[in-house]
């Protein structure tokens, strides 16, 4: 059997894991939740102009598809935290549980194994991502009679984003000993180290473009919405909001700083990976 069928077994059953498992099920019901809230909110509620109400009425940003879009999908990137939950303990799990004993004497290369586990740990994300996306999507035809063309290119970067996080929780869950170790190590480096990281640079007056956490908020640069304007300068963008200055939201650059992370990452992953002794 070729490395390229054992591959094809490896994710496959890693991806019926994931699909078995309630987190999957968990993380799709909440982010279904937030997404139709969202969108009750906004309707109901007349969010933008409550949102924009301090600034002047001349700068505000009329009701569209594309702000309505803006607002929804900007929710749906919930999901790609979901992604820590499926892969924290990807590899942390088989040193954990020691079916690495099982598991890794077996003619299968263990970047085989790291490859077929982040594959499906991909689609899992994915998955999720598509049903957000198409309930934004299904709403702005309904609401608006068209869907924006920018959705497309934000759930392009989403995928992008997505693939970054599941890299860094690899990475952690290949040098730490649990998978609960890892899953908080991911999320408190994507949500609070890198954050402060940027506020930091921003606060110095550069500009963090580099960073993961910056160049994922370009998930909602494709609608051509000024983010500063549509969220009152509560949210970041491309101006001075709350004396900070944010990254750029180039979608194209944001997309090659993900892709970057991603790939480096994933690389430092499979290193840890091989490296790993059983204890």
């Amino acid at each position: 059997m070729s490395e390229l069928e054992k591959l094809k077994v490896v994710t496959k059953y890693e991806l019926l894991k994931q699909l078995r498992r309630k987190r999957f099920y968990g993380a799709l019901a909440i982010t279904v939740l937030v997404v139709v809230l969202t969108i009750g909110l906004y309707k109901g509620l007349d969010l933008p102009t409550k949102i924009q109400a301090n600034i002047p009425a001349t700068l505000r940003i009329p009701d569209s598809a594309n702000l309505f879009a803006l607002f929804v999908t900007s929710v749906s990137a919930l999901a790609i935290l979901g992604a820590v939950f499926f892969s924290g303990d990807a590899i942390a799990s088989e040193f954990e549980r020691k079916t690495g004993y099982i598991l890794f004497p077996n003619p299968v290369k263990r970047t085989t194994l790291v490859v077929g586990k982040y594959i499906a740990c991909f689609i899992a994300t994915a998955a999720i991502l598509v049903v957000a996306y198409l309930i934004s999507a299904g709403a702005s035809l309904g609401f608006y009679g068209q869907v924006p063309g920018g959705m497309l290119g934000s759930f392009v970067i989403a995928l992008a984003l997505a693939s970054s996080v599941i890299s860094l929780a690899f990475a952690f869950s290949a040098v730490l000993k649990g998978s609960m170790g890892a899953t908080i190590a991911t999320l408190l480096t994507y949500m609070v180290v890198f954050q402060v990281i940027s506020s930091g640079l921003s606060y110095a007056g550069y500009s963090p473009w580099f960073m993961l956490d910056r160049a994922g908020d370009a998930i909602t640069a494709p609608y051509g919405v000024p983010l500063a304007q549509a969220f009152g300068g509560m949210a970041g963008g491309g101006q001075t909001i709350g004396g900070l200055m944010q990254a750029s939201s180039d979608p194209a650059l944001s997309f090659f700083v993900l892709l970057v992370y991603a790939g480096a990452l994933f690389m430092l992953s499979i290193w840890l990976t091989k490296r790993r002794e059983m204890i």
